[in-house]
Protein backbone atom coordinates (compact mmCIF):
# COMPACT_ATOMS: atom_id res chain seq x y z
CA UNK A 1 0.00 0.00 0.00
CA UNK A 2 2.88 2.53 0.78
CA UNK A 3 4.49 1.62 -2.48
CA UNK A 4 1.41 2.38 -4.67
CA UNK A 5 1.00 5.77 -2.61
CA UNK A 6 4.61 6.49 -3.26
CA UNK A 7 3.92 6.13 -6.76
CA UNK A 8 0.53 8.00 -6.39
CA UNK A 9 2.00 11.23 -7.98
CA UNK A 10 3.93 9.69 -10.63
CA UNK A 11 0.93 8.10 -12.14
CA UNK A 12 -0.91 11.28 -12.21
CA UNK A 13 1.65 13.05 -13.68
CA UNK A 14 1.57 10.46 -16.14
CA UNK A 15 -1.98 11.21 -16.39
CA UNK A 16 -1.73 14.45 -16.84
CA UNK A 17 0.05 14.05 -20.25
CA UNK A 18 -1.68 11.33 -21.56
CA UNK A 19 -3.74 14.29 -24.01
CA UNK A 20 -0.33 15.02 -25.71
CA UNK A 21 1.70 13.32 -28.20
CA UNK A 22 4.70 10.78 -28.15
CA UNK A 23 6.99 13.19 -29.44
CA UNK A 24 6.15 16.38 -27.37
CA UNK A 25 8.48 17.66 -24.81
CA UNK A 26 5.62 16.82 -21.93
CA UNK A 27 5.71 13.45 -22.95
CA UNK A 28 9.36 12.61 -23.18
CA UNK A 29 9.99 14.77 -19.78
CA UNK A 30 7.53 12.62 -18.27
CA UNK A 31 9.15 9.55 -19.22
CA UNK A 32 11.55 10.17 -17.37
CA UNK A 33 9.84 10.77 -14.06
CA UNK A 34 9.37 7.21 -12.60
CA UNK A 35 9.42 8.27 -8.92
CA UNK A 36 11.10 10.16 -5.91
CA UNK A 37 15.01 10.53 -5.03
CA UNK A 38 15.34 8.21 -2.31
CA UNK A 39 17.60 8.49 0.64
CA UNK A 40 20.35 6.45 -1.17
CA UNK A 41 20.85 9.04 -3.92
CA UNK A 42 23.96 10.79 -1.95
CA UNK A 43 22.50 14.47 -3.20
CA UNK A 44 19.28 13.77 -1.72
CA UNK A 45 20.51 12.05 1.39
CA UNK A 46 20.35 15.27 3.86
CA UNK A 47 16.84 16.25 1.64
CA UNK A 48 14.55 13.32 2.10
CA UNK A 49 11.28 13.40 0.54
CA UNK A 50 9.81 10.86 2.05
CA UNK A 51 6.49 12.52 3.70
CA UNK A 52 6.16 14.38 0.01
CA UNK A 53 6.03 11.13 -1.77
CA UNK A 54 4.06 9.52 0.66
CA UNK A 55 1.19 13.05 0.27
CA UNK A 56 -1.40 12.97 -2.31
CA UNK A 57 -1.36 15.65 -5.03
CA UNK A 58 -2.10 16.44 -8.57
CA UNK A 59 -0.76 18.64 -11.12
CA UNK A 60 -3.17 22.02 -10.79
CA UNK A 61 -5.05 23.20 -13.31
CA UNK A 62 -4.61 27.11 -13.45
CA UNK A 63 -7.45 29.51 -12.59
CA UNK A 64 -6.60 32.22 -15.49
CA UNK A 65 -9.34 33.92 -13.66
CA UNK A 66 -7.65 34.06 -10.26
CA UNK A 67 -6.57 37.24 -8.98
CA UNK A 68 -4.34 37.47 -5.79
CA UNK A 69 -3.39 40.86 -4.10
CA UNK A 70 0.44 40.01 -4.59
CA UNK A 71 1.98 43.63 -5.14
CA UNK A 72 5.34 44.84 -5.95
CA UNK A 73 7.35 45.36 -2.93
CA UNK A 74 9.89 47.34 -4.76
CA UNK A 75 8.17 50.67 -6.08
CA UNK A 76 8.64 51.07 -9.77
CA UNK A 77 10.08 47.72 -10.97
CA UNK A 78 7.96 46.01 -13.66
CA UNK A 79 6.26 43.41 -13.02
CA UNK A 80 6.10 40.14 -14.00
CA UNK A 81 3.23 37.52 -12.39
CA UNK A 82 2.62 33.57 -12.41
CA UNK A 83 -0.44 32.59 -10.91
CA UNK A 84 -0.93 28.97 -10.31
CA UNK A 85 2.48 27.96 -12.27
CA UNK A 86 0.65 30.06 -15.23
CA UNK A 87 2.16 33.36 -16.92
CA UNK A 88 -0.78 36.10 -16.55
CA UNK A 89 -0.10 39.43 -19.30
CA UNK A 90 -3.14 40.61 -17.97
CA UNK A 91 -1.54 41.42 -13.92
CA UNK A 92 2.52 41.63 -15.66
CA UNK A 93 3.72 44.99 -17.13
CA UNK A 94 4.32 45.97 -20.53
CA UNK A 95 7.80 45.19 -21.31
CA UNK A 96 10.59 48.08 -22.12
CA UNK A 97 11.82 48.61 -25.33
CA UNK A 98 14.65 45.75 -26.11
CA UNK A 99 12.64 43.16 -23.37
CA UNK A 100 10.57 40.42 -24.93
CA UNK A 101 8.68 38.25 -23.00
CA UNK A 102 6.69 35.24 -25.20
CA UNK A 103 5.56 31.94 -24.81
CA UNK A 104 7.71 29.19 -26.42
CA UNK A 105 6.48 26.91 -29.62
CA UNK A 106 6.56 23.09 -28.98
CA UNK A 107 9.94 23.04 -31.13
CA UNK A 108 11.52 25.59 -28.98
CA UNK A 109 10.42 23.82 -25.55
CA UNK A 110 12.05 20.58 -26.82
CA UNK A 111 15.17 22.62 -27.29
CA UNK A 112 14.41 23.83 -23.96
CA UNK A 113 14.01 20.03 -22.82
CA UNK A 114 17.22 18.96 -24.36
CA UNK A 115 19.44 21.73 -22.99
CA UNK A 116 18.05 20.68 -19.35
CA UNK A 117 19.00 16.90 -20.72
CA UNK A 118 22.38 17.73 -21.19
CA UNK A 119 23.09 19.22 -17.81
CA UNK A 120 23.22 17.87 -14.71
CA UNK A 121 20.00 18.66 -13.74
CA UNK A 122 18.76 15.81 -16.10
CA UNK A 123 17.15 13.90 -13.43
CA UNK A 124 16.04 16.46 -10.66
CA UNK A 125 12.01 15.73 -10.65
CA UNK A 126 11.61 19.55 -11.15
CA UNK A 127 13.33 19.33 -14.55
CA UNK A 128 10.93 16.32 -16.06
CA UNK A 129 7.31 16.68 -13.57
CA UNK A 130 7.30 20.59 -14.44
CA UNK A 131 8.08 20.34 -18.28
CA UNK A 132 5.22 18.23 -17.94
CA UNK A 133 2.70 19.55 -16.52
CA UNK A 134 3.94 23.47 -17.09
CA UNK A 135 1.22 25.40 -19.00
CA UNK A 136 3.43 26.88 -21.32
CA UNK A 137 7.63 27.72 -20.94
CA UNK A 138 7.66 31.50 -20.85
CA UNK A 139 11.11 32.87 -22.48
CA UNK A 140 12.60 36.76 -20.80
CA UNK A 141 14.62 37.96 -23.75
CA UNK A 142 17.32 40.92 -23.33
CA UNK A 143 18.80 42.15 -26.41
CA UNK A 144 21.58 43.00 -27.38
CA UNK A 145 23.48 46.20 -26.07
CA UNK A 146 20.45 46.32 -24.13
CA UNK A 147 21.18 47.62 -20.33
CA UNK A 148 17.81 47.12 -18.39
CA UNK A 149 17.36 50.32 -16.02
CA UNK A 150 14.47 49.23 -14.29
CA UNK A 151 14.29 46.20 -12.11
CA UNK A 152 12.54 43.55 -12.88
CA UNK A 153 10.22 41.37 -10.19
CA UNK A 154 8.68 38.05 -11.02
CA UNK A 155 6.21 37.33 -8.35
CA UNK A 156 5.27 33.54 -8.35
CA UNK A 157 1.83 32.69 -6.55
CA UNK A 158 -1.43 30.85 -6.01
CA UNK A 159 -1.68 26.99 -6.25
CA UNK A 160 -3.93 24.93 -3.88
CA UNK A 161 -3.81 22.33 -1.47
CA UNK A 162 -3.10 18.67 -2.13
CA UNK A 163 -1.94 20.42 -6.13
CA UNK A 164 1.04 21.18 -7.73
CA UNK A 165 2.41 24.38 -9.02
CA UNK A 166 4.51 24.32 -12.50
CA UNK A 167 6.20 27.89 -13.29
CA UNK A 168 8.85 27.65 -15.91
CA UNK A 169 11.05 29.94 -17.28
CA UNK A 170 13.98 30.76 -20.01
CA UNK A 171 15.81 34.06 -19.28
CA UNK A 172 18.00 34.75 -21.94
CA UNK A 173 20.82 38.00 -21.91
CA UNK A 174 22.35 38.68 -25.36
CA UNK A 175 25.82 39.74 -26.15
CA UNK A 176 26.46 42.88 -24.05
CA UNK A 177 22.99 43.30 -22.20
CA UNK A 178 22.70 43.77 -18.17
CA UNK A 179 19.19 43.05 -16.16
CA UNK A 180 18.21 43.20 -12.69
CA UNK A 181 16.05 40.55 -11.85
CA UNK A 182 13.78 39.70 -7.84
CA UNK A 183 11.46 37.12 -8.04
CA UNK A 184 9.26 35.89 -5.23
CA UNK A 185 8.01 32.75 -4.26
CA UNK A 186 4.55 32.83 -2.74
CA UNK A 187 2.79 29.81 -3.59
CA UNK A 188 -0.03 28.21 -0.87
CA UNK A 189 0.01 24.77 -2.94
CA UNK A 190 1.22 21.69 -1.37
CA UNK A 191 4.16 21.52 -3.90
CA UNK A 192 5.78 23.94 -5.69
CA UNK A 193 8.67 22.91 -8.60
CA UNK A 194 10.05 26.13 -10.33
CA UNK A 195 12.24 25.43 -13.25
CA UNK A 196 14.63 28.30 -14.78
CA UNK A 197 17.10 27.96 -18.05
CA UNK A 198 19.42 31.02 -17.58
CA UNK A 199 21.74 31.82 -20.35
CA UNK A 200 24.24 34.79 -19.98
CA UNK A 201 25.79 35.71 -23.60
CA UNK A 202 29.17 37.10 -23.95
CA UNK A 203 30.15 40.21 -21.78
CA UNK A 204 26.17 40.49 -20.22
CA UNK A 205 25.64 40.74 -17.03
CA UNK A 206 22.93 39.33 -14.77
CA UNK A 207 21.78 40.70 -10.85
CA UNK A 208 19.08 38.18 -9.58
CA UNK A 209 17.49 38.07 -6.04
CA UNK A 210 15.08 35.08 -5.60
CA UNK A 211 13.18 35.04 -1.87
CA UNK A 212 11.30 31.83 -1.16
CA UNK A 213 8.40 32.81 0.89
CA UNK A 214 5.82 29.92 0.28
CA UNK A 215 2.94 29.15 2.58
CA UNK A 216 4.23 26.91 5.35
CA UNK A 217 2.83 23.89 4.27
CA UNK A 218 4.00 24.11 0.81
CA UNK A 219 7.04 22.18 -0.58
CA UNK A 220 9.16 23.86 -3.16
CA UNK A 221 11.84 22.11 -4.87
CA UNK A 222 13.16 24.78 -7.10
CA UNK A 223 15.59 24.07 -9.99
CA UNK A 224 18.12 26.52 -11.78
CA UNK A 225 20.42 25.73 -14.75
CA UNK A 226 22.86 28.72 -15.83
CA UNK A 227 25.35 28.90 -18.67
CA UNK A 228 28.17 31.73 -18.20
CA UNK A 229 29.44 32.70 -21.59
CA UNK A 230 32.89 35.09 -22.00
CA UNK A 231 33.05 37.75 -19.84
CA UNK A 232 29.67 37.24 -18.69
CA UNK A 233 28.68 38.02 -15.06
CA UNK A 234 26.32 36.65 -12.36
CA UNK A 235 25.57 38.10 -9.13
CA UNK A 236 22.99 35.90 -7.48
CA UNK A 237 21.47 35.94 -4.00
CA UNK A 238 19.02 33.48 -2.36
CA UNK A 239 17.02 34.40 0.72
CA UNK A 240 14.78 31.15 2.23
CA UNK A 241 13.09 31.78 4.80
CA UNK A 242 9.18 30.22 4.25
CA UNK A 243 7.75 26.90 3.23
CA UNK A 244 7.77 23.58 4.84
CA UNK A 245 10.46 22.15 3.24
CA UNK A 246 12.45 24.52 0.36
CA UNK A 247 15.40 23.31 -1.73
CA UNK A 248 16.86 25.37 -3.81
CA UNK A 249 19.44 23.65 -6.42
CA UNK A 250 21.15 25.58 -8.64
CA UNK A 251 23.69 24.40 -11.56
CA UNK A 252 26.25 27.00 -12.78
CA UNK A 253 28.40 26.61 -15.31
CA UNK A 254 31.21 28.43 -16.68
CA UNK A 255 31.58 28.06 -20.06
CA UNK A 256 33.69 31.26 -21.49
CA UNK A 257 36.99 32.54 -20.09
CA UNK A 258 36.98 35.27 -18.17
CA UNK A 259 33.10 34.69 -16.68
CA UNK A 260 32.13 35.42 -13.07
CA UNK A 261 29.94 33.66 -10.66
CA UNK A 262 28.45 34.87 -7.06
CA UNK A 263 25.67 33.07 -5.93
CA UNK A 264 25.42 33.65 -1.90
CA UNK A 265 22.59 32.52 -0.23
CA UNK A 266 20.96 33.04 2.83
CA UNK A 267 19.01 30.53 5.15
CA UNK A 268 16.66 31.02 8.33
CA UNK A 269 14.66 28.21 9.66
CA UNK A 270 12.07 28.04 12.60
CA UNK A 271 9.80 25.39 13.97
CA UNK A 272 10.01 22.09 11.84
CA UNK A 273 10.91 24.23 8.38
CA UNK A 274 13.97 22.02 6.29
CA UNK A 275 16.03 24.37 4.51
CA UNK A 276 18.48 23.44 1.73
CA UNK A 277 20.32 24.92 -1.11
CA UNK A 278 22.47 22.78 -3.01
CA UNK A 279 24.86 23.85 -5.80
CA UNK A 280 27.05 22.85 -8.39
CA UNK A 281 29.41 25.35 -10.42
CA UNK A 282 31.18 23.78 -13.19
CA UNK A 283 34.37 25.43 -14.46
CA UNK A 284 34.84 24.27 -18.13
CA UNK A 285 37.38 26.99 -19.34
CA UNK A 286 40.40 28.65 -17.98
CA UNK A 287 40.69 32.42 -16.46
CA UNK A 288 36.81 31.96 -14.51
CA UNK A 289 36.04 33.38 -10.73
CA UNK A 290 33.06 31.70 -9.05
CA UNK A 291 32.11 32.84 -5.15
CA UNK A 292 29.62 31.29 -3.10
CA UNK A 293 29.22 32.49 0.73
CA UNK A 294 26.09 30.84 2.60
CA UNK A 295 25.03 31.61 5.79
CA UNK A 296 22.31 30.07 7.97
CA UNK A 297 20.17 31.14 11.35
CA UNK A 298 18.07 27.89 12.71
CA UNK A 299 15.51 27.44 15.58
CA UNK A 300 13.08 25.40 16.93
CA UNK A 301 13.64 21.61 15.56
CA UNK A 302 14.43 22.92 11.90
CA UNK A 303 17.50 21.39 10.14
CA UNK A 304 19.50 23.29 7.46
CA UNK A 305 21.38 21.82 4.50
CA UNK A 306 24.44 23.44 2.50
CA UNK A 307 25.26 21.16 -0.41
CA UNK A 308 27.91 22.73 -2.70
CA UNK A 309 30.30 21.76 -5.68
CA UNK A 310 32.82 23.27 -7.44
CA UNK A 311 33.82 20.91 -10.42
CA UNK A 312 37.82 22.02 -12.39
CA UNK A 313 38.43 20.46 -15.50
CA UNK A 314 41.46 19.53 -16.63
CA UNK A 315 41.82 22.65 -19.27
CA UNK A 316 40.38 25.59 -16.71
CA UNK A 317 43.42 26.21 -15.42
CA UNK A 318 43.91 29.85 -13.64
CA UNK A 319 40.68 29.22 -11.64
CA UNK A 320 39.56 30.92 -8.45
CA UNK A 321 36.69 29.01 -6.85
CA UNK A 322 35.91 29.59 -3.70
CA UNK A 323 33.05 28.55 -0.99
CA UNK A 324 32.25 29.00 2.56
CA UNK A 325 29.57 28.08 4.57
CA UNK A 326 28.55 29.33 8.42
CA UNK A 327 25.45 28.05 10.37
CA UNK A 328 24.62 29.66 14.04
CA UNK A 329 21.79 27.76 15.86
CA UNK A 330 19.97 29.13 18.05
CA UNK A 331 18.06 26.38 19.76
CA UNK A 332 19.22 23.10 20.95
CA UNK A 333 17.30 20.91 19.19
CA UNK A 334 18.31 22.98 15.78
CA UNK A 335 20.11 21.03 13.33
CA UNK A 336 22.72 21.84 10.32
CA UNK A 337 24.23 19.97 8.14
CA UNK A 338 27.21 21.55 5.37
CA UNK A 339 28.70 19.47 2.19
CA UNK A 340 31.05 21.44 0.42
CA UNK A 341 33.08 19.85 -2.20
CA UNK A 342 36.02 20.04 -4.46
CA UNK A 343 37.12 18.29 -7.57
CA UNK A 344 39.96 19.57 -9.29
CA UNK A 345 41.81 18.43 -12.07
CA UNK A 346 43.46 21.34 -13.02
CA UNK A 347 46.86 22.08 -11.55
CA UNK A 348 47.28 25.78 -11.43
CA UNK A 349 44.19 27.04 -9.49
CA UNK A 350 43.26 29.17 -6.72
CA UNK A 351 40.33 26.95 -4.76
CA UNK A 352 39.13 26.43 -1.11
CA UNK A 353 36.16 25.98 1.07
CA UNK A 354 34.90 25.52 4.43
CA UNK A 355 32.04 25.09 6.65
CA UNK A 356 31.26 26.02 10.14
CA UNK A 357 28.25 25.24 12.69
CA UNK A 358 28.20 26.66 15.96
CA UNK A 359 26.39 29.10 18.45
CA UNK A 360 26.65 32.12 19.25
CA UNK A 361 30.16 33.56 20.39
CA UNK A 362 29.78 33.56 24.44
CA UNK A 363 32.57 36.58 24.57
CA UNK A 364 30.80 38.83 22.19
CA UNK A 365 27.30 38.09 24.47
CA UNK A 366 28.82 38.72 27.87
CA UNK A 367 31.00 41.99 26.08
CA UNK A 368 27.63 43.49 24.94
CA UNK A 369 25.73 42.29 28.50
CA UNK A 370 28.12 43.39 30.71
CA UNK A 371 27.54 47.16 28.73
CA UNK A 372 23.85 47.01 29.63
CA UNK A 373 22.21 45.50 26.69
CA UNK A 374 20.23 42.39 27.62
CA UNK A 375 21.18 39.07 26.91
CA UNK A 376 18.26 38.56 24.45
CA UNK A 377 18.62 41.94 22.71
CA UNK A 378 22.31 41.35 22.41
CA UNK A 379 21.65 37.89 20.80
CA UNK A 380 19.32 39.49 17.98
CA UNK A 381 21.96 42.28 17.44
CA UNK A 382 24.67 39.45 16.80
CA UNK A 383 21.99 37.83 14.66
CA UNK A 384 21.21 40.62 12.52
CA UNK A 385 25.02 41.84 11.91
CA UNK A 386 25.42 38.09 10.78
CA UNK A 387 23.35 38.68 8.10
CA UNK A 388 23.36 41.82 7.38
CA UNK A 389 27.37 41.66 6.60
CA UNK A 390 26.15 38.61 3.83
CA UNK A 391 23.56 40.94 2.32
CA UNK A 392 26.14 43.71 2.14
CA UNK A 393 27.89 41.83 0.30
CA UNK A 394 25.46 40.42 -1.80
CA UNK A 395 22.82 43.10 -3.21
CA UNK A 396 22.90 46.24 -5.01
CA UNK A 397 22.61 49.09 -2.44
CA UNK A 398 19.43 50.73 -3.46
CA UNK A 399 17.66 47.10 -2.43
CA UNK A 400 19.66 46.58 0.93
CA UNK A 401 16.98 47.61 2.79
CA UNK A 402 14.06 45.49 1.23
CA UNK A 403 15.97 42.35 1.07
CA UNK A 404 17.09 43.45 5.45
CA UNK A 405 13.09 43.70 6.03
CA UNK A 406 12.32 40.39 4.59
CA UNK A 407 15.23 38.50 6.42
CA UNK A 408 14.38 40.69 9.60
CA UNK A 409 10.85 39.48 9.38
CA UNK A 410 11.85 36.03 9.93
CA UNK A 411 14.64 36.54 12.22
CA UNK A 412 11.94 38.01 14.23
CA UNK A 413 9.31 35.27 14.54
CA UNK A 414 12.59 32.84 15.35
CA UNK A 415 14.14 34.97 18.40
CA UNK A 416 10.79 35.36 19.35
CA UNK A 417 9.97 31.84 19.66
CA UNK A 418 12.96 31.17 21.68
CA UNK A 419 12.25 33.74 24.36
CA UNK A 420 8.99 32.63 25.28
Amino acid sequence: MQHSLKDDYANCVKNYTNQFKDNSFRKLACNDFKSWPGPREETWRLSRLGTLSRKKIKPITPNLQKTINGKSKHIGSKIIKFVDGAYRGDLSSEMPLGVNLSSLNDSESLEYLQKLKKSNLNHHPSTNVSLSCTPSIMKLTVKKNIKVKDFFEIIYEGGEESQSVHPVLYVELEENSSLYLIERFNHFSTLAMPLQLTEIRNKASLNSIKIFNDNKETYNLSAHCVHLSEESNLNSFSLIKGGMFTRSETHAYLNGCGSKLSLNGIYISGNNQHHDLTTAIYHDVPDCISKQIVRGVLGGKSTGVFQGKVRVAQDAQRTDGQQMSRAILISENANANAKPELEIYADDVICAHGATVGELDDDQLFYLNSRGVPMDKAREILIKAFLEDMINQSVDNSLHDFVFKEAELALSSIIIKETL
